[in-house]
């Protein structure tokens, strides 16, 4: 039994719902927020949480759960370094029939689209992606998926909605810093 998606999901729920503050200083100017968009309407889940792992360093295998909502994922404190979403779940399925955790694979081997570095602290788009699903050729052979960059929406759509979800979410209020940040970004989109 794989239990791979076990504790992104447990941190996932952890923060609580899209937000629910991770422990992070709101004092630190070294962090970055880092936020993006995945298109899950043709997934046979929903979007919970987001795996961004960090590469490259004597500690190969770091990452940050990015917790969820409506597409919308995000972290407030991602540190200086490389980084590339890893996996990403939720949940799907009938409820009380077959209702069941889902995990994805991005494409952790060498890096992928979402890949970045975070040289300097500041607002980090991942990119909007959707979810498209390769049928398998029969009843025993599994359906394959890939993730396609998507134009929609765009940037500034995302982060409307990521600095409503600040403004919003009383666990994140004191991280006013990634606030004027994603303002910031969204006046000069």
């Amino acid at each position: 039994m794989k239990l791979g998606w076990l504790l992104p999901a447990v941190a996932a729920f952890a923060l609580a719902g899209c937000a629910g503050a991770p422990k992070v200083d709101s004092r630190d100017e070294t962090v970055s927020l880092v936020y993006g968009y995945f298109d899950m309407k043709h997934a046979p889940s929903t979007l919970e949480w987001v795996s961004l792992r960090k590469y490259g360093t004597p500690k190969e295998g770091e990452w940050y759960s990015l917790a969820a909502k409506d597409g919308l994922f995000f972290h407030i404190g991602v540190e200086p370094g490389s980084y590339q979403v890893d996996k990403f779940g939720g949940t799907g399925g009938i409820p009380l029939l077959t209702r069941r955790p889902f995990e994805y694979d991005f494409g952790a081997k060498g890096r992928n689209r979402t890949a970045l570095r975070i040289a300097k602290p500041g607002l980090y788009f991942l990119g909007t992606y959707r979810y498209v699903n390769h049928a398998g050729k029969g009843l025993l052979e599994a359906d394959k998926f890939e993730m396609q960059p998507s134009k929609s929406p765009g940037e500034k759509d995302v982060l409307q909605r990521l600095v409503k979800e600040l403004e919003s979410d009383k666990s994140l209020s004191a991280y006013t810093r990634q606030l004027q940040l994603a303002k910031k970004r969204l006046a000069e989109l």
